[in-house]
């Protein structure tokens, strides 16, 4: 009998880490500074995901602030979260790409 062998394709350019569920600092947005609650659901060097009841769409600037330094990011994608109602799952990149998310997290004690 022949064996099916399935793979699995990581689309993702970098791993992701699971967040405490807290924020290092307080998510705004970008054009208003109004600020923004959300949990963080993983984090990369480049960006992190998040979970909030705002809808937003993909290209929205925010800044992320945390002792005295900020980093820009920018919604790469954005769904409903199913799981929870009026809910929504984000994707966010750094603008910058010297900006390491996961170092941030993990300074910041915000990381498991």
């Amino acid at each position: 009998m022949a064996r099916l062998q399935l793979s699995f394709q990581e689309r993702r350019f970098t791993s992701r880490r699971t967040p405490t569920g807290l924020m290092p600092g307080k998510l705004f947005l970008g054009e208003t500074e109004r600020e923004l609650v959300c949990r963080p659901v993983d984090v990369s060097r480049n960006g992190m995901g998040v979970i909030m009841s705002e809808q937003m769409e993909p290209g929205t600037d925010l800044i992320l602030r945390f002792r005295k330094q900020e980093i820009h990011l920018q919604v790469a994608w954005g769904q409903q979260d199913f799981a929870k109602q009026d809910q929504y799952r984000y994707g966010l990149v750094t603008v910058d790409p010297r900006s390491d998310m996961e170092q941030v997290f993990s300074e910041c004690g915000c990381l498991k």
